[in-house]
């Protein structure tokens, strides 16, 4: 965790292409619907955790970050909720943006 909730640049971009490579991967793989959605899944759990020592207080007001934390709590507490790619990837670009222009240190 960083001491000041904010974030290296080299850090934020690092691992945007480490989701991105993830990703073009997942395009690439054969995979059956199940593993899809567990693979997307914990793809937005561990972008949340990437983040989590973030100060809340520099989040924009019903942002993408507040949305990441609250869609990363739905599927630590039920199995069953999916996340279709459309929406994650919607979501990595808006966190991305938020982080650029709020979280650098």
């Amino acid at each position: 965790m960083f001491d000041n909730g904010k974030f290296p640049g080299d850090y934020v971009w690092n691992a945007k292409e480490s989701f991105d490579l993830q990703l073009e991967a997942l395009d690439k793989q054969a995979v059956t619907e199940l593993q899809q959605k567990y693979y997307l899944r914990n793809l937005l759990i561990s972008l949340e955790l990437h983040f989590a020592g973030r100060d809340r207080a520099l989040e924009t007001d019903g942002g993408s970050l507040q949305e990441l934390r609250d869609a990363a709590t739905l599927l630590l507490h039920d199995a069953k909720a999916p996340v279709s790619r459309g929406y994650l990837d919607e979501l990595l670009e808006d966190v991305f943006v938020e982080l650029s222009s709020r979280f650098l240190a």
